[in-house]
């Protein structure tokens, strides 16, 4: 019983030691051990390390994503190893270049993602999507051919005409630099003036860009005016094209009927004037006329019966001429006119028929 006790103890004991262990390394390095399971191997081939060593960053868009893990030769070329994590995914097109990352010369791995799929970790990515820093022993081989093959007498020809050149336009170039020394100075001059006007133009900008939203609403809304101004632009020449379909068929309506229509808008000319002319006398009548209304609504206001008073009618005025002439009242003074002036003579006879005559009253002394 002691023994496969003391075998049970044993085993607790190293479960226990391994689980301690692992709670020391998730302690200390959680980002290690995590980046360990999840990272991700990838390879690229360069015709040159170019100075990259293990450990170097690796990046992606300017972040770091991961870090060289190995560099080794492949027939000729390095083929350097690297990882990333796992949750940045690469293109099938993926190219990777060594460039510098610090001032002090340290490389860095740049990648760039491309294409539409994803890259396969099991593939290198090949020399012809990968390149290597500038080398300063080639450049300086570069230098050595380019300057050997330079043609020392065409340089020396072009450097003395050049001088040339400048000993002759000497002169020129004393009123072109004070020209551009007052400019200087007269910009110099005008320093707070441009400040002044620079922060005007910033606080424009910030104006602007608080009234973006605004701006954005009026350009949309200028949008749907233009496309319903295009609209109407769309009716209307439908419209002028419609009408001038219209003018020509009536065109041709009259240029067929002209002997028939003639007569017919000739009648109508005169039917017309005919009442143009009643329109004027009706016109004319009505002011009249409305005179006449007035009068009589007077007349028949004051009752059931009509009462009009017409002057210069009465009936005595218009009988005395000649009951006067009949009856004597009245002597004549013309010539053959009865009664003449022998004596007041009556048509008719009357007992009294004539006016007293001077001397048929008393003279009492009144004239």
């Amino acid at each position: 019983m002691l023994k496969y006790r003391g075998a049970r103890l044993a085993r607790a004991g190293f479960i226990g030691v391994v689980l301690i262990i692992l709670v020391i390394a998730v302690g200390l390095q959680p980002e290690r051990l995590l980046q360990w399971a999840t990272a991700v191997r990838y390879q690229a081939l360069f015709t040159e390390a170019g100075g990259l060593t293990v450990g170097n960053d690796v990046t992606l868009s300017g972040i770091k994503v991961g870090s060289v893990s190995s560099i080794e030769l492949d027939n000729g070329d390095a083929l350097v190893g690297f990882t990333i994590d796992g949750k940045y995914a690469l293109g099938s097109d993926t190219t990777a270049h060594i460039r510098t990352g610090t001032l002090l010369g340290e490389r860095v791995l740049a990648l760039d993602s491309a294409g539409s799929g994803t890259l396969d970790p099991q593939q290198a990515i090949p020399a012809t999507r990968t390149s290597s820093p500038y080398s300063l022993t080639d450049a300086v081989s570069e230098l050595t051919d380019n300057t050997a093959n330079t043609d020392t007498a065409s340089l020396n020809q072009s450097l003395d005409t050049l001088s040339a050149t400048l000993d002759q336009i000497a002169p020129q170039l004393g009123p072109t630099f004070d020209g551009l020394s007052r400019l200087s100075q007269s910009l110099n001059s005008r320093n707070e003036s441009l400040a002044e006007l620079l922060r005007t133009a910033g606080e424009v900008t910030g104006i602007f860009s608080e009234r973006s939203r605004q701006v954005n609403a009026l350009i949309l809304n200028a949008n749907d005016l233009l496309a319903v101004l295009n609209e109407r632009r769309y009716a209307i020449t439908s419209l002028l094209a419609n009408i001038s379909t219209v003018s020509q068929q009536l065109s041709g309506l009259v240029a067929d009927n002209e002997a028939e229509l003639a007569p017919a808008l000739e009648r109508l000319n005169n039917v017309t004037r005919m009442l143009e002319k009643n329109r004027d006398n009706l016109a004319k009548m009505l002011p009249g006329a409305a005179k006449y209304y007035l009068t009589q609504g007077e007349i028949v206001s004051n009752g059931a019966y009509y009462n009009a008073l017409i002057p210069n009618i009465q009936p005595a005025q218009l009988l005395q001429p000649f009951l006067e002439y009949a009856f004597g009242f009245r002597r004549g003074v013309e010539q053959g006119q009865p009664p003449d002036n022998a004596g007041p003579r009556a048509e008719l006879p009357f007992p009294v028929n004539s006016l007293p005559q001077p001397g048929d009253l008393p003279n009492d002394g009144n004239p």
